[in-house]
């Protein structure tokens, strides 16, 4: 049962021809063929305008009306049927945008449905299989098995009697005025789509509801049917293909390990039909490409989620990324902060050429800003704003900007991207399965590294599994049972959006926030300051990834002290999110606790950079002592990470000292603070590095009271 603007609706009958299907100019180019064909005269577009709705015995005569009793019609009708059903098997029913979207949801508020169509049933299965939509209906009435023909209205009546409803309980769907006639006439909720004609005030007045296309009843329904609630970890993605495609410009930790499950996910009801992601690692895109599919790993859960319907391109080719942006209705861009100048002159030629290709029409984008950042979008904005300038006027260029919907975003899941040595090594084991030979061969033969590289050879033999795996690559093939893996995520599901685009009103996986500065600010905070200050201590004490780091007690008391007070100096600065507060901080200690293939030294890298004034370290700092807070934790967190970037070889001892100085400055610090910190930071730094403080010592002084 759905309540549909105060009305109470249990079913829905659908007519075929010209409502879900765009099939009223294919069948008039088929008649005016076949008629062609075999009268020599070709159906006139005022027969066939009025033919609109009608079954095939009226149709029949009318054709005897305009062309004389003795014109072959059934013949002529079963040439144009042979004719249609060759270009449908060839390209596939062209099925009206949002169907797919509409039917789920009258299917999940629980309505019957039924089709009630004026073609022969051999036709309209066809058709309804071919589309994959026959699943939704209960029952199927056409136009060779009633008395009367549209605009009568036994078509309608016959299928409401079918379900077991009565059609005063049923949303009637058409787009003709003989099909509209027959609905109205029947006592239905009438709903009325424009296809070819425009309706005349004769169907306006027929129509309880009219809508220029299926889409826009889809954004009306969507006020009546619920948003689905966040999905487990282990919830399977919707099974219906919905007719968007979607993008992911950067197919590296977050965009392959996270945003391909939020997309994957979409509204619950159905997914896009096709997820374009780009990389520049040519082994990631040929692997996935030749296996279609490949998986995330939860170790938490044991469990490896499968990612369908994706093709990888070459981030190198403009012309394939140029396609991406035009065919996307939505693309997540998942470049790091580094990358973001050379991108965004991608990003830019790709809205550029989505322009062009609309032929200026406005079709918005909608972008997704996933970069670990407070006021990530403005400077993502301001870069594509400055490439397109160099591609064309300003006006235009402020114009494509303004046409598309930007929307800033918080990432809460730690994800790590497998090493190209281990994507290599689990290609043999998966090609060694494939041949059905050596199964249990011993693989310690050859030695890898996994943090390096691939060496010649090793890519030589890559390239030749994935060419081999590719060419024989079957339906029913062994490799449809083979998982290839290639993140390994935490469990964390919801990603904060910005609430900026109509596009993501019932996104499942998505939590809209209209201010969600707050929430970048909470993150930059909260997750990335503390996981830098984890990982740096982390390195310095020897230990590769977070999870082994966690089982050090010295690391995991320096973690909780450290969120400890980061929460605290945000309770301060932001009280109202107190329950975001404890939620990501709960959050983010799970995540830790099994984040045993997320890497030290890629939580870390990039020091300076995270100890810049505004950034996730001394952001905290300055805010516990502007409110007069506790600090020592967070004060020898930075410590640590000038230590960490000179061990790295990011900086010479005096550039480092410099840096620290320029930092404290911009803090805006009373002079005499600012003296004493420096002075205390610089000495701990130097003595450190000089071996005359040892870092185990170092963590035990009491800071506090130092500065007290």
């Amino acid at each position: 049962m759905l309540e549909f603007k105060n009305q109470i609706v249990h079913g829905a009958i659908f007519d075929m021809d010209g409502t879900m299907f765009d099939t009223e100019r294919l069948r008039f180019q088929t008649l005016q063929q076949a008629s062609r064909e075999l009268i020599g005269v070709e159906f006139s577009e005022n027969y066939l305008m009025q033919c609109l709705g009608l079954s095939a015995r009226s149709a029949e005569q009318l054709a005897k009306e305009r062309y004389g009793q003795d014109v072959p019609y059934a013949e002529i009708r079963q040439r144009a049927d042979v004719l249609e059903l060759e270009h449908v098997r060839n390209y596939g029913v062209p099925i009206k945008k949002g169907l797919f979207q509409v039917l789920e949801r009258l299917r999940k508020a629980g309505l019957k449905m039924a089709v009630a169509t004026s073609s022969r049933r051999a036709i309209a299965e066809e058709y309804l299989i071919n589309a994959n939509v026959y699943k939704f209906f209960d029952v199927l009435v056409c136009g060779d098995e009633i008395k009367q023909g549209k605009p009568h209205p036994e078509i309608f009546i016959s299928a409401a009697e079918k379900i077991n409803l009565s059609p005063a309980q049923c949303l009637m769907f058409e787009d003709s005025e003989n099909g509209l006639r027959s609905a109205y006439d029947a006592g239905g909720m009438t709903v009325l789509f424009k296809d070819i004609k425009t309706p005349n005030e004769s169907m306006l007045a027929q129509a309880q509801y009219y809508y220029e296309t299926m889409e826009d009843f889809l954004i009306d329904l969507n006020q009546f049917v619920p948003v689905l609630e966040m999905p487990e970890l282990e919830t399977a993605f919707p099974q219906t293909l919905n007719q968007l495609t979607v993008g992911i410009h950067g197919f590296g930790a977050i965009g392959g390990g996270y945003l391909a499950q939020v997309l994957s996910h979409w509204d619950g009801y159905t997914r896009p039909r096709k997820i374009i992601a780009s990389t520049r690692n040519p082994l990631y895109q040929s692997a996935v490409n030749a296996f279609g599919t490949y998986c995330i790993r939860y170790g938490q859960n044991s469990f490896d989620q499968r990612i369908e319907n994706m093709s990888v391109i070459d981030a190198h080719d403009l012309e394939q990324m140029q396609n991406m942006y035009i065919e996307s209705s939505l693309v997540a861009v998942c470049v790091p902060e580094e990358a973001l100048v050379s991108e965004a002159e991608v990003i830019a030629q790709g809205l550029y050429a989505r322009y062009l290709a609309y032929e200026q029409q406005e079709q918005p984008l909608t972008l997704l800003i996933i970069l670990n950042k407070i006021g990530a979008k403005q400077l993502v904005m301001q870069q594509i704003l400055s490439r397109l300038q160099q591609i064309t006027d300003e006006q235009t260029a402020q114009h494509i900007m303004d046409q598309h919907y930007f929307c800033d975003t918080v990432v809460n899941r730690m994800v790590s991207k497998l090493s190209d040595q281990k994507l290599y090594r689990q290609l043999r084991i998966k090609y060694n399965m494939f041949k059905q030979y050596q199964l249990d061969e011993d693989l310690s033969v050859v030695d890898l590294d996994d943090s390096t590289a691939l060496n010649a050879e090793q890519e030589h033999q890559a390239g030749l599994y994935i060419e081999d795996l590719r060419r024989n690559f079957q339906p029913s093939h062994i490799l449809q049972s083979m998982d290839l893996i290639l993140f390994n995520a935490e469990t964390d599901m919801p990603i904060y959006v910005e609430n900026n685009s109509p596009l993501l009103a019932k996104m499942r996986q998505m939590i809209l926030v209209d201010d969600i500065a707050n929430i970048q600010l909470i993150k930059n905070r909260l997750w990335n300051g503390v996981h830098a200050m984890m990982a740096w201590y982390a390195s310095l004490r020897g230990h590769q990834t977070i999870g082994v780091a966690m089982s050090d007690h010295a690391i995991r008391k320096f973690m909780q002290q450290a969120l400890a007070q980061v929460k605290h100096g945000l309770c301060y600065q932001i009280p109202k999110h107190a329950s975001e507060l404890e939620r990501l901080a709960q959050s983010f200690t799970e995540s830790c606790a099994y984040a045993y293939q997320d890497p030290c030294a890629r939580v870390g890298r990039e020091p300076l950079r995270k100890l810049e004034h505004n950034e996730r370290v001394m952001g905290s700092l300055s805010t516990l002592l502007k409110y007069s807070l506790p600090f020592d934790v967070v004060l020898k967190g930075a410590v640590l990470g000038y230590i960490y970037a000179l061990e790295q070889g990011e900086c010479e001892q005096q550039e480092l000292l410099m840096h620290l100085q320029i930092q404290l400055r911009h803090m805006a610090l009373e002079p005499q603070l600012y003296e004493t910190l420096y002075d205390e930071m610089s000495q701990f730094i130097n003595q450190i590095i000089a071996g005359k403080l040892s870092l185990q010592k170092f963590m035990q002084l009491d800071l506090q009271q130092a500065f007290s």
